[in-house]
């Protein structure tokens, strides 16, 4: 893969103007294409009103005929002339009394001027070529960026692919990062951990052309760089510790997730990594990893109420697969279609329950942890004990029985208890089957259907089994137009903050239509030729020129692209929940490397856990498992850790694609209060003890501190430690639960200063 500018940190040898030089015409915009452009508009703001047979005022907008025909107060269009056609006049001024659509927010002024173009443009009830179809379920196609004439930008596929948008829109990217922000940046995103003091310093003393490129490689192949990846899949996998509803009895599914950290440093083709997950048991000579990996459907929840109906409670799981599946690789709400045909996308209420039979035919066992050795073991006491009891009375044969037993059993005990995982099992061989359920209800049962993919995107490969490993083949399959793309969209929202397509869970008609949709289908294509590998694909994204760009922002360009849709500069966004714990901890000198194992409890308030359904206690982790990372966090459903579900975590009830990004004054208070913040304040303000303000600066932000924010620090010290000194039960008071039942002034003032560092917006925020 040639990366050129990608892989190189050439902000001093590069000026800005080269970067910035050359150009393009404007594209003159196209006339609106009805059901790319204007179809999507009706659905959104409309149907509700005027669609189906009740339609009001005798307007029909779902049918071609219902718009050509028009509603009770006549013709809705006149090709050509939107100021006298009446749709026009309903969306932008008040008719009778109303301005459609009524009861709701008026129209966009961009989706106004769109159906004010398309009228304008003939209004055509047809699409036009390829664009008839949705984009979405059209084939990616990788296109050849068109490359700019003295322009070095444009030589990186990336940057010239966002550059031709930018061209059009008239705005150009903005310089290079500095390499302290970068550095950061990367590091956060592929590992989920900030840079060392060390680290920073290593790459600013190196020079070379592929110094950023070491980087790269360097944290790639961390460890942490699969727990950092496992965190966001986890989300999607509705990954948790306990069963959920009212009882969330707990459960062992750290298999699972061990098993997921261990693919993404594995670097796992992801359709492998698909495959495995959903049919892994019905591969040839399954491995136990690859049972293991079916983990992923058995997080759903478990209700264990009584009085629950246990055959709905099951009808239910498999409602949830289905959804799940087709958020995750397809991001379409194929569970919209449980009660009836989607009223925007093309899934039909039959597509749903061709679907849900794929795991009709499923069991749910529980998969025996323990190696070969200590089954082999436990066969032989089994053995042992049944010929020893063959005698009652005490003879030589039961005493020579009685030892094998006794020595059996002390090589067995010295094993650790390996306990068992959820697991998924198929229950037999032929076409799995299920019957439609009228209206979703589940004791309406409907007509019969047979396991198959949904009719609106491409078959099912052949010759693939009708079971989930046949389903699993077709997800991942390249004539399928959805799962790279949306794949790829979902790593670029991981290090932008927001998706080429903004909409990352949903890519059907209400979705958004990506900007650079262009961009978008040269990853997802690119993707899958080079073995759908998410460290390349990583790779391309941090290495282009648009990833290293400033996030500084212009007013002027603040102005055009708010949200940065153009991709003009860097990103800019606050860490996740479990990234501001873990930087915490990790600048502080407190996080445990460890990886994998059983869930831990790091500290929390007391009480949360406190339910009368439940007989579990949270009984805080010991030693380095404290401090460990926080893919590593028990995660109850009906509890969840309190600081993640602060900083915008979920419950892992359900799938969740996208976590929403909040600013609350909850968020301040856990920063300053949590148990886990102040272990955090007092070991880094230990290390500014011993080693001064600047270092504790440059652990924390990866920069030197100006002159400024030096003397802004000295004096928190200052004032601290005349308070402290003055009033030495007050130190004892706010160092109390970590330090024991008193503390020194001195630690305390040091303490105060390192919550300062660690409470600054730019700590938890990577620029």
């Amino acid at each position: 893969m040639r990366y050129g500018v990608a892989l190189t940190f050439v902000a001093a040898t590069v000026p800005w103007w080269v970067l910035a030089a050359g150009g393009g015409a404007q594209e003159k915009n196209p006339a609106p294409d009805y059901t790319r452009d204007i179809l999507p508009i009706f659905k959104t703001h409309c149907f509700s009103c005027h669609s189906g047979d009740s339609a009001r005022a005798d307007l029909r907008l779902d049918t071609k005929a219902g718009i050509e025909k028009g509603g009770a107060s006549g013709p809705l269009v006149k090709p050509g002339d939107p100021k006298a056609s009446l749709l026009y006049r309903r969306i932008t001024s008040d008719v009778d009394g109303a301005v459609m659509p009524m009861g709701f927010a008026p129209l966009s002024k961009e989706k106004i001027d769109a159906i004010a173009a398309w009228i304008a443009a003939g209004a055509k009830l047809t699409g036009s070529g390829a664009a008839s179809k949705h984009w979405a379920y059209e084939k990616p196609v990788k296109t050849k960026p068109r490359v700019i004439p003295h322009d070095w930008w444009a030589y990186y596929p990336i940057d010239a692919l966002t550059q031709e948008v930018q061209l059009k829109h008239g705005v150009r990217h903005s310089p290079w990062a500095d390499k302290t922000t970068l550095i950061r940046r990367v590091t956060f995103d592929l590992t989920g951990l900030p840079p060392t003091a060390d680290e920073v310093q290593n790459f600013l003393n190196d020079n070379s052309r592929s110094a950023y490129e070491k980087v790269i490689d360097r944290l790639l192949a961390s460890p942490a760089y699969g727990e950092r990846m496992a965190a966001w899949w986890l989300d999607l996998a509705r990954y948790a510790d306990s069963n959920g509803y009212e009882k969330d009895a707990n459960r062992t599914m750290w298999p699972y997730r061990d098993w997921v950290i261990n693919a993404f440093n594995k670097d796992m083709p992801f359709d492998q990594f698909t495959v495995e997950q959903i049919a892994g048991d019905l591969l040839p000579a399954a491995t136990r990893d690859q049972i293991v990996a079916t983990g992923f459907h058995r997080n759903t929840m478990i209700n264990e109420e009584g009085g629950v109906d246990q055959g709905e409670q099951r009808w239910l799981t498999l409602v949830d697969r289905v959804s799940t599946t087709g958020t995750v690789w397809l991001a379409t709400t194929i569970g919209c279609a449980q009660c009836h045909d989607h009223k925007y996308d093309p899934v039909t209420n039959d597509d749903f329950y061709r679907m849900l039979a794929f795991w009709e035919s499923a069991e749910e066992p529980t998969l025996d942890l323990a190696p070969q050795v200590v089954k082999d073991l436990r066969a032989q006491l089994a053995a042992a004990t049944g010929e020893r009891d063959k005698t009652k009375e005490k003879t030589p044969e039961r005493d020579a029985a009685q030892k094998r037993v006794d020595d059996i059993y002390k090589t067995l005990v010295a094993y650790p208890d390996y306990g068992t995982t959820l697991v998924m099992k198929e229950k037999v061989w032929e076409t799995p089957k299920t019957n439609v359920r009228i209206k979703g209800t589940y004791l309406a049962v409907g007509k019969p259907v047979t396991a198959e993919t949904p009719g609106f995107l491409p078959p099912r490969p052949k010759p693939t089994p009708v079971n989930r490993l046949g389903l699993a083949r077709w997800l991942v399959s390249k004539d399928n137009p959805l799962t790279a793309r949306v794949t790829v969209n979902r790593i670029w929202e991981q290090a932008f903050g927001v998706g080429l397509v903004k909409t990352s869970d949903d890519f059907g008609t209400q979705g958004e239509r990506p900007e650079q949709q262009r961009l978008l289908d040269w990853l997802a294509v690119t993707f899958m030729e080079e073995g759908w590998s998410f460290k390349k694909l990583w790779k391309w994204i941090v290495g282009s020129g648009t990833y290293q760009q400033s996030s500084v922002c212009s007013t002027e360009l603040r102005e055009k692209d708010p949200e940065n849709r153009l991709l003009a500069r860097g990103p800019r966004f606050r860490l996740s929940a479990e990234a501001i714990r873990d930087n915490a901890l990790a600048v502080s000198g407190l996080l445990s490397r460890k990886v994998g194992g059983p869930s831990v409890m790091p500290d929390q308030p007391p009480g949360v856990w406190k339910t009368p359904y439940s007989g579990e206690a949270w009984n805080t982790s010991q030693g380095e498992d404290r401090y460990r990372r926080s893919v590593y966090t028990w995660w109850k459903r009906s509890s969840t850790y309190p600081a993640f579900m602060t900083f915008d975590a979920t419950s892992r009830e359900t799938c969740t694609a996208k976590r929403v990004r909040t600013n609350t004054p909850l968020q301040a208070l856990v920063l300053l209060n949590d148990d886990q913040m102040l272990a955090a304040a007092v070991r880094l303000g230990q290390v500014m003890k011993q080693k001064g303000i600047e270092r504790g600066f440059v652990q924390v932000l990866a920069r030197q501190p100006n002159s400024a924010e030096t003397r802004a620090l000295v004096k928190v010290y200052q004032d601290a430690m005349a308070r402290y000194l003055a009033k030495p039960e007050q130190a004892t008071k706010f160092l109390g639960r970590e330090k024991g039942s008193s503390a020194d002034p001195v630690d305390a003032a040091w303490a105060v200063t390192a919550q300062v560092l660690l409470n600054l917006d730019e700590t938890i925020t990577k620029e």
